[in-house]
């Protein structure tokens, strides 16, 4: 199913000491982004996930956690693990081996009723990089594909490098406006100052110098190294089951540690103790055509229920999911680079604190998200906040960012969900935020806001509506803008010192002068913004070859200027495929009444082969 995305493989070959990669791969994006602003996306997840259509077991429901593990590990490579329909009874964690698939009946079938604690109900690699730097000498230039290392010593083919630097001070930092993140960096500095970076895998090796996949992102020069790290696991697969939480005290429901090529496919999380699925230090991951309903918490701390990317996982691929009633939908941070969150549909997420903020959506939240790709996403918001430090090179492509949040009751623990006293987010109901922090962005071909959005009502009267905001301007917080610029904290009003728990200031004016905004439909202004001497016509993506094959019956490209008849905002909307299985088959509504629906990926995009 992967074939119409993918242009290029990586290859190792003779290596040409020092030189710099010529880009190979058609990038549609280069007429329109800036040369130091894109990357080649397509490379994006694990590529055609292998079908393993032998089993190596097969365990009804009365296995226990230890059969199930034992199963796993004696599995041979290449083959699966399958789980019968019915209710399985898990009071630890399921360990995914290298090179192997766990598969269930299907999400609505095969069920794991997860009552235990610790880091996860299924975890495929485990551990953290220790860091252990070898000071690069040469070629650390951006599109370069070999660099020379002082030393080599140890590092071969099949391993992996974290490339990194000390925090450039004129972009990158993890002083936020909500303090210094101390962790941004994995706990390799004292003071996250090694924040921003990418994985990549070593291809080639010759004495000192190492030809890598994929090409550096941007140039590294200001001390920068390469931490040598082999990943726990690598090719392990989870397939067509649900976890059901129970609010035991699970770190997440399924985990990514140190996991290279490893991938869920056809999963639903059903309720989160914390976040349903997390991955760090994550080497092209996906996560792909599975649904996350519902969390017992909705609260800011250590978890979001939702979906995290973080320790600088590189080139991973979240596509084609539903995500509902959860805190935030996909987390980025702590230096997550190079990744494609694409066509995915997010709705109803709330904070049971505070519950008229309009919350949920793509959010950055710990330093240094970058080269990130948000495409085709129909989602409640995007926000790369200042909490805990910078982000830049975000893509934002051919989204619909409705803008506000269908809140449905009941706002804490597990219950029928009902909707009839629901109302919309209306306190900071931004559809784009881009902060203080935040830059070097585009924001290419996007519909933003809504006609809910438009609607709001504050506690008596209708919210103000505002297209664009940028400090020093005043923003209120009972108030609707489609894009922001330059601000704080989420309470940041354009006066005082913007922060909540930082180093004032915590704003700055003209930010928006870094970011490149073309071929927007802004639903408050009701008009497009073109960039002069951009060309207007847009490709239909920015890391798809063409139409893939489980995209169904809507239009392709759905979202955009030149999209026209569709359902939303000014005809330019007709949704994704996640959307229309949530909407279609799953007679799922805004807001997520009844949920968690009944779900099976194959009823949605057909069957895997």
């Amino acid at each position: 199913m992967k074939a119409a995305r993918r242009g290029i493989r990586w290859y190792s070959g003779t290596i040409l000491l020092l030189a710099l990669a010529s880009y190979c791969g058609a990038q549609s994006w280069k007429p329109l982004l800036a040369e130091d602003r894109g990357i080649d996306w397509s490379q994006a997840g694990v590529g055609v996930i292998p079908a393993r259509e032998v089993n190596c077991a097969t365990l009804k429901p009365t296995a226990t956690l230890e059969q199930i593990n034992a199963a796993l590990a004696a599995c041979p490579s290449g083959q699966a693990v399958f789980l019968e329909p019915g209710t399985y009874a898990i009071g630890g964690t399921v360990r995914v081996p290298s090179n192997v698939t766990l598969r269930g009946a299907g999400a609505d079938k095969t069920i794991l009723n997860a009552t235990g604690a610790g880091d996860a109900v299924i975890a495929m690699g485990s551990g953290g990089v220790p860091f252990r730097p070898r000071v690069i000498k040469g070629g650390a230039a951006q599109n370069s594909t070999q660099i020379e290392l002082v030393s080599a010593a140890g590092i071969a083919v099949g391993k992996y490098l974290v490339i990194t630097e000390r925090n450039d001070p004129t972009y990158v930092t993890a002083a936020g406006s909500g303090g210094n993140c101390n962790w941004c960096d994995g706990g390799w500095t004292k003071d996250g100052s090694m924040a921003r970076g990418q994985i990549v895998e070593v291809t080639a090796a010759i004495g000192n110098t190492l030809t890598v996949a994929p090409a550096l992102y941007s140039a590294y020069t200001y001390e920068a190294v390469a931490v040598p790290s082999a990943m726990a696991a690598s090719h392990a697969g989870v397939e067509d089951l649900q976890v059901r939480a129970n609010n035991t005290g699970y770190a997440t429901n399924f985990l990514m540690d140190m996991c290279a090529y490893c991938w869920l496919r056809g999963v639903e999380g059903n309720y989160a103790d914390g976040d349903h699925v997390t991955i760090r230090w994550g080497y092209r991951d996906e996560v792909r055509d599975s649904y996350f309903s519902n969390a017992y918490l909705h609260v800011p701390g250590a978890h979001d229920s939702d979906i995290v990317l973080a320790l600088k996982t590189s080139g991973s691929l979240i596509e084609n999911n539903i995500i509902e009633r959860t805190h935030e939908a996909v987390m980025p941070q702590w230096g997550a680079a190079g990744n494609v969150i694409a066509y995915n549909y997010t709705m109803g997420e709330f904070d049971s604190d505070a519950a008229n903020v309009m919350i949920g959506g793509v959010n950055y939240h710990g330093a240094h998200p970058q080269f990130n790709l948000l495409e085709g996403n129909v989602l409640t918001a995007i926000y790369a906040d200042s909490v805990w430090g910078s982000s830049s090179e975000t893509t934002a492509f051919r989204n619909w960012v409705v803008g506000t949040n269908r809140i449905c009751g009941p706002v804490m623990g597990r219950g029928t969900v009902d909707c009839g006293k629901g109302h919309y987010g209306f306190q900071a109901a931004r559809a784009v935020q881009f902060s203080y922090l935040s830059t070097r962005n585009s924001l290419i071909g996007n519909v933003i806001g809504s006609a809910q959005m438009q609607a709001l009502k504050g506690y008596s009267t209708a919210v103000t509506q505002t297209p664009v905001l940028e400090y020093p301007e005043k923003r209120v917080y009972e108030g609707a803008v489609g894009i922001t610029f330059g601000y704080g904290s989420a309470n940041d009003d354009g006066t005082g010192d913007g922060c909540g728990g930082g180093i004032a200031p915590c704003h700055a004016g003209k930010t928006s002068a870094t970011t490149r905004m073309h071929g927007n439909f802004n639903n408050v202004s009701g008009g497009i913004e073109w960039m002069p001497g951009l060309m207007r016509k847009l490709p239909a993506s920015f890391y798809l070859a063409g139409r893939p094959a489980w995209w169904g019956a809507i239009p392709f490209p759905a979202i955009g200027p030149d999209v026209t008849g569709g359902m939303g905002p000014g005809g330019h909307v007709f949704g994704n495929p996640a959307q229309a299985c949530y909407t279609k088959v799953m007679k799922g509504t805004d807001g997520g009444a009844g949920s968690p629906l009944v779900f099976n990926a194959e009823r949605c995009y057909g069957p895997w082969k």
